[in-house]
């Protein structure tokens, strides 16, 4: 067996053991019975040798929650608390229960860190939008669907404020150009997902077809972009059941009246 097989198994065997942070050159070379060095000229960069072993635990459905996973669900919280410009490092790592060297072993800065945040979280918005938007217009009422859905929505960005404007706060803020790149470049993924979205709603004949999808969609996208930003600069008892309501039914109205 070549070394290349041998460290193969390896990397397959400490992945379906391991969460990737207990994972590293040293423990796949004395696994494969070869020196570190081979491993890393083999598999490259660290980057790259996690994201070897992230695709095989995805492939195999073996995820663990490890270091990295932590410290990205620590992160989002202290960015919704503290905002861009305010949160730290020192209190990601304080809030994820780990030491800052931890958190640089797994991030390079704090843009870094907010870009892997960024990234997962609009990879779980693409996954789960399109369940949502199957369950309003299987519906019976898909405006009462739509309204409940837009009230969800609603309550969370009031109860987490902060977390609803923090891709903003990060894009005008951010000093890096690079940074702001790369977030319009995640953005514009994940938009390519809603307009396909409505493409294929417009295909089924649910919505207008007179307009490009494209177009609906940056308007439903701003719909609710403006519908929340006022409710966050006055959070007080507005009706946010009687908005929501409202709201489902004008913007229905709008995409399905021609």
């Amino acid at each position: 067996m070549s070394s290349y097989d041998k460290i193969m198994r390896a990397v397959e065997e400490l992945a379906a053991q391991y969460p990737l942070d207990q994972i590293s050159y040293s423990s796949i070379a004395k696994r494969a019975d070869v020196h570190w060095t081979t491993v890393r000229r083999q598999l490259g960069s660290k980057e790259e040798l996690q994201e070897l072993l992230s695709r095989w635990q995805e492939q195999q459905g073996k995820l663990h929650s490890d270091t990295r996973t932590r410290v990205m669900d620590a992160a989002i919280k202290v960015f919704a608390r503290h905002g861009y410009s305010g949160a730290t490092l020192d209190q990601v790592a304080l809030e994820a229960g780990q030491t800052k060297s931890v958190v640089y072993w797994h991030f390079t800065n704090k843009d870094d860190l907010y870009l892997a945040v960024c990234e997962r979280n609009l990879k779980q918005q693409t996954v789960a939008l399109p369940k949502q938007i199957r369950e309003i217009v299987q519906s019976k009422d898909r405006v009462q669907a739509l309204a409940a859905w837009l009230q969800r929505h609603i309550e969370e960005s009031i109860l987490l404020p902060r977390r609803s404007l923090l891709f903003f706060d990060v894009y005008t803020l951010s000093r890096e150009p690079e940074t702001r790149e790369k977030i319009s470049g995640l953005f514009e993924m994940f938009n390519e997902t809603i307009i396909q979205l409505f493409q294929n709603l417009q295909e089924q004949g649910i919505i207008r077809k007179d307009m490009q999808a494209q177009s609906l969609a940056v308007y439903v996208q701003t719909v609710l972009s403006g519908l929340v930003l006022p409710l966050l600069m006055e959070p007080r008892d507005r009706g946010i059941e009687e908005i929501a309501r409202d709201t489902a039914q004008l913007l229905w109205s709008s995409l399905t009246i021609a």
